[in-house]
């Protein structure tokens, strides 16, 4: 029997299994194609030999982590979606599942954690909920900073006020070096600002397109069979259309231009049946998980040489500095309601392995069409 350990969802209300796009595609896949498998929610990235969820278990190993890793691992074993797809379709289907983990990963990423309104009202207080105490106090905005941190690494920017879109604006000198509370407490104030028109959303809306098309009248993107391309497509957008924001651009996008990904989606999620579910995390696990993560991030910046110390000559401005820090937070957590504290872990948005040497023909059938 395959264990999947795969971050919870607090969305279960509406039927979404997991917060995770990678996660909740894979949960489809290994149900799609019939696996004896079991579910397992973690809390942390410990169990995964790659240091991110969705992680594959067997017979008490851990197998591989990853959305491709998992999906090779899972074919080696037999569990094919893709079995019946020729060369050609193949390829095509790689070229399709990495338009969809690029471009829609990054517009959910965006949606969820970089729209303030979006992150203050719905989703830190509800992933809050999922982890509970101690961990809630750490994962929701360690998880907005690696959505900072990919999309600014894929280029996309994250508030593109009225003084970044203008090219001649300088940004000041002392902005990079505030401390991360301070641009925290920034966001929380601009929390009801318009991101609607971001040039995220225009991407998504082209690859949205693309798939749409693809699609067209039929059941599934490549017959009356789903395949990885379908799973792949639920976990990116049965969130979108199941959890509502304040500022629900992308579902607008999706419901409003692409009507029959959205039947797709209800038609994939009437095939499932949500998994028995066992907890991987208590009370005691998440403060040792909390404490863990705390003493990783602090230790090594704290330490000194055993011999040789020096004072350090800007302790008094660390010491204001840091003052001044936790007095913004003071403020940033009254006004917004809720207590978060940034701290390390991975969110990871991964890359094929090892694609086949059909892809470009693929890209090639995905221009042509």
């Amino acid at each position: 029997m395959h264990a999947l350990y795969s971050w919870g969802s607090p969305f279960g209300a509406e039927g979404v299994d997991s917060f995770d796009p990678s996660c909740l595609s894979i949960q489809a896949y290994l149900q799609l194609c019939k696996a004896d498998w079991q579910l397992h929610l973690a809390s942390s990235t410990d169990i995964s030999p790659g240091g991110c969820l969705p992680a594959l278990v067997r017979d008490g190993q851990a197998v591989e982590s990853g959305f491709w890793h998992i999906v090779a691992a899972l074919r080696k074993a037999g569990l094919d979606l893709d079995a019946e797809l020729d060369p050609e379709q193949a390829a095509q289907a790689t070229a399709y599942i990495c338009m969809v983990r690029d471009g829609l990963a990054d517009a959910l990423l965006f949606s969820w954690y970089l729209v303030p309104e979006n992150f203050v009202g719905v989703v830190r207080p509800r992933l809050a909920q999922l982890f509970g105490l101690p961990l809630s106090l750490l994962v929701p905005t360690q998880l907005k900073s690696h959505a900072e941190q990919h999309l600014r690494a894929s280029g996309v920017a994250g508030d593109p006020g009225p003084a970044e879109l203008d090219a001649s604006h300088a940004p000041e000198p002392l902005g990079a070096r505030l401390p991360r509370i301070y641009q925290l407490a920034k966001s929380g104030f601009r929390r009801y600002s318009d991101h609607s028109t971001h040039p995220v959303y225009r991407r998504a809306a082209e690859f949205l397109a693309v798939l749409s098309q693809k699609l067209g009248g039929k059941q599934y993107f490549f017959g009356d069979r789903p395949s990885t391309l379908d799973a792949v497509v639920y976990g990116h957008l049965w969130p979108v259309l199941r959890v509502e924001l304040p500022q629900d651009t992308l579902r607008a996008i999706v419901t409003g231009k692409h009507a029959n990904l959205v039947a797709h989606c209800e038609r994939v999620h009437a095939l499932l049946e949500r998994p028995a579910a066992v907890s991987a995390q208590g009370v005691v696990a998440g403060v040792a998980a909390a404490a863990k993560q705390c003493i990783m991030r602090f230790t090594a910046p704290l330490a000194l040489p055993l011999s040789g110390a020096k004072d350090d000559p800007q302790c008094a401005e660390k010491v204001r500095s840091i003052t001044g820090a936790l007095l913004v937070f003071l403020g940033y957590v009254i006004y917004n309601g809720i207590v978060s504290a940034p701290a390390p872990m991975a969110v990871q948005v991964e890359t094929p392995p090892s694609l086949p040497l059909e892809v470009d023909s693929g890209l090639a059938s995905i221009r042509d069409s």
